[in-house]
This record gives structure tokens, C-alpha cells and sequence, in this order.
């Protein structure tokens, strides 16, 4: 039985793309829910899926991705979100303090660091505060526990875990002081009314999401997010996604990842002065012209249309956030004919061929683009995906050494 209407439910409630998490990442947990409800079939979990309102999250939180650590992508870009709160809060009245949203916030790891590094940083308590917000609650029970094991403390740097948790077993508890900086709640970013009731918040990070939405669900989402930014606050994606960001609406802050309204154009004043008042001309006889011969007539071969290649990168890039994959593809395809060592387009066509469910292809894309360029961020990111799914934990850590090297180098 086919999935197809399983995933027309995926993609039109919950804005996620099936595609992008891999051939059997929608199999799974049609089968998890499958058992969970207690049905027989395919067919009959469609059914069910599409009566209960409740089933389409329950679905979505076996294909939430919990991929995260503490201080995930550097400590610098969380130490400069700690300066930029400490110097938010300074500016406000008491009890007015900055704040700051993680959504997705997987299992807590993201909104802990920032607690972390504002404690650190000599931020008061009371002159911030963290709401983390996820679609999926078994994330947010292990969130609000706060309890991680060693691997989740894998990036690199100095051991945060003397000074900040306690040894629980062979568990690490974050201390409650941190703890209670953040508020956790359930929600799906795709929602329109996504934290309809919240006001707007300085900083919000929203890493590793827009490559598993389709254009409509990306769309969503960036209007909660542009809804709830403050007009001078700053918002945090990874390198592989600034690009989806709307064109000429964010600037680069720095190089950590983090992005500011672009300041609009200066309006240009313009003085209209009345029109000088002149009387009207006669209007002068008209001439009779003579007849002009008709050129004789060409003939030509047949008339060839040509479609027009896009002319770069972000051109093709374009066309897949579109949701236009097939014409992307061939973009692509007919780029790397042309320049066949291009690191990037071997990366944007991973991309691509990831988000038709082609993970084999996509795979083979990223890995010519690491060989024709070994930091190429975009393609270690999608690698780093799909090796864990193979389950191959030794190529996924080395990919992520390499990535955390980059970020350590690109730091100032």
C-alpha cells in the first residue's frame, strides 16, 4: 500500500518533507504508530491519520530529528549571544529583560547552552529568560529532565561539565539554577498561529530546520519568525541555510551565524513643482505620406525556442525552494557540464537529490563536492545526515570533527 496520502497529511499539516529525512524515515514511523494504534494496515493508519487531528503530531514526533549537542557550532556564537543579551538587558528597566527562543529546541541542549553561557558571561538571572519550543514532547520530557549522557557534551573546548551538572549515575544533570532560565513548550513552527500569544523576543535560534520543510512549510515558518523578531534583534541559522532566508530582508552580523534586519533603503525626497502654464499650440495640417512598399517576405528554417539556463548557483537554488526539484536538478546538471569542479553545485545537487529521496545519489554528490572541496560546510552537514542513518557513527564523528575544525578556524 502506498504512503502517498501519509505524506500528503506530513506535508500539508505539519510542513515537513518526507523526502528530506531519507527513503525509510517515513516507514518507521508509520510503523511505530502503526503499533502504537493498533492498525492493521497502511490503509487503515491512513484512515486513522486522517480523522485524528492528534495523529499528525504524534507522527511528526517520530520524524523529529534529535540531533543536537551542548554548544553545537562553537562556543563563540554562543558567547556572543550572551554579550548581545547582557547588553539588551542593561538597556531596559528592571524586570524587563532580554529574551530568547530556540525552536526547535530538540531535546534542550541549544537553550541550556545560551543559560550557560549568560551565567558565565556574568549575565543577571532576572535580566533574561529562554523559551525552547518543540513538536515533539517526548523531546521536551527528556528537555525539561535534564539529563545527558557524555555524548551530548562532544563538542570541542573546555569541559563545561565540572561546573555546570552533577554526576548522576553515568548521566550528567544540569545544575537547577541553569535549569530554571528556560521555559519549554509544545509547538510546531509551521502553525500559523505559532506563539501567537508571546511577544517578540532579541535573539532567536532556528538551526537545522528549513532543510527538512517543504517551500510552503519554509514560507510558514519564516513568517513566525519574522513575527516574533524584534525589529533590531538578531536571528541564528546554520551556513547551510542563510541562503533560504528572504532575499535582501537579513544581514550577516558577524561570522557566527547570526543575522539582522537589513536596513531598508533611504527614502529620497522629491520637490514636484506645479507645471508652467503654456497656451496651447496649434495643431499643424498633416502631410499626406506616400505609400511605403512591403519588404518581401524572408523565409526562414523553423522556429527553435530555447530555454534559457540559469545563470548561477543561486539561480538554481531558487528553483528548489520553489519546490521546482526536477527543474533544479537539471540546472544543476547542466552547470557541472560546464563546470564540473564546482564544489558548490555538487553540494546544492546532494542537496536536491536528498530531498527527492534519492539518498544514494545524494550521497555520491556530496561526497565529489568534499573531494573537490574538503571544508565544504554544506556538504559535510547533509554527509554527517546521512551517515547516521547507515548508522556508520565512525564516519559521522570524523565528518564532525572536520565541521567543528571549520568553525573553530573561521572563528576571529
Amino acid at each position: 500500500m502506498s504512503l502517498i496520502g501519509v505524506e500528503a497529511v506530513v506535508r500539508e499539516r505539519l510542513g515537513m518533507d518526507p523526502a528530506s529525512l531519507g527513503l525509510s524515515a517515513l516507514h518507521q514511523a508509520v510503523q511505530v504508530r502503526m503499533k502504537a494504534r493498533g492498525a492493521a494496515s497502511q490503509a487503515e493508519y491512513a484512515g486513522l491519520l486522517a480523522l485524528d487531528p492528534a495523529e499528525a503530531g504524534a507522527l511528526g514526533v517520530e520524524l523529529a530529528v534529535p540531533e543536537s549537542w551542548f554548544f553545537r557550532g562553537g562556543r563563540q556564537l554562543f558567547d556572543r549571544v550572551a554579550e548581545f543579551v547582557a547588553v539588551r538587558a542593561a538597556a531596559r528597566p528592571p524586570g524587563q529583560g532580554a529574551r530568547v527562543l530556540s525552536a526547535p529546541c530538540s531535546t534542550g541542549e541549544e537553550p541550556y547552552s545560551v543559560a550557560i553561557a549568560c551565567h558565565e558571561g556574568f549575565v543577571p538571572p532576572d535580566a533574561y529568560s529562554i523559551d525552547a519550543v518543540d513538536v515533539s514532547a517526548r523531546h521536551l520530557e527528556r528537555a525539561a529532565a535534564a539529563r545527558y549522557p557524555n555524548f551530548s557534551f562532544r563538542e570541542t573546548g573546555p569541559d563545561i561539565r565540572p561546573a555546570n551538572f552533577r554526576s548522576v549515575g553515568e548521566q550528567w544533570e544540569l545544575l537547577p539554577h541553569l535549569r530554571r532560565q528556560v521555559r519549554f513548550r509544545h509547538a510546531n513552527l509551521t502553525d500559523p498561529g505559532f506563539l501567537g500569544d508571546e511577544p517578540q523576543y532579541d535573539v532567536i535560534f532556528c538551526r537545522n530546520v528549513f532543510i527538512y520543510l517543504t517551500p510552503e512549510g519554509r514560507r510558514k515558518a519564516m513568517a513566525s519568525l519574522d513575527r516574533l523578531l524584534a525589529p533590531d534583534g538578531m536571528l541564528c541559522l546554520t551556513p547551510g541555510e542563510a541562503d533560504r532566508l528572504p532575499p535582501g530582508q537579513f544581514a550577516a552580523s558577524g561570522d557566527w551565524g547570526l543575522y539582522r534586519r537589513a536596513a531598508p533603503a533611504p527614502a529620497v525626497a522629491v520637490t514636484v513643482s506645479p507645471p508652467e502654464f503654456r497656451a496651447p499650440r496649434p495643431r499643424p495640417e498633416p502631410v499626406p505620406r506616400p505609400p511605403v512598399a512591403e519588404p518581401p517576405a524572408v523565409v526562414t528554417g523553423p522556429v527553435v525556442t530555447v530555454q534559457p539556463k540559469p545563470a548561477s548557483l543561486e539561480a538554481a537554488r531558487a528553483l528548489a525552494d520553489a519546490g521546482r526539484l526536477d527543474d533544479a536538478r537539471l540546472a544543476c546538471e547542466r552547470m557541472l557540464k560546464d563546470a564540473p569542479a564546482s564544489a558548490a553545485l555538487h553540494a546544492l545537487l546532494g542537496t536536491i537529490e536528498l530531498a527527492q529521496g534519492r539518498a544514494d545519489a545524494a550521497a555520491e554528490a556530496f561526497r565529489r563536492a568534499l573531494y573537490l572541496d574538503p571544508d565544504c560546510v554544506e556538504a559535510l552537514e547533509q554527509m554527517i545526515v546521512i551517515t547516521d542513518r547507515k548508522g556508520n557513527a565512525a564516519q559521522a564523528a570524523a565528518l564532525r570533527r572536520r565541521l567543528a575544525r571549520l568553525s573553530r578556524e573561521d572563528a576571529p
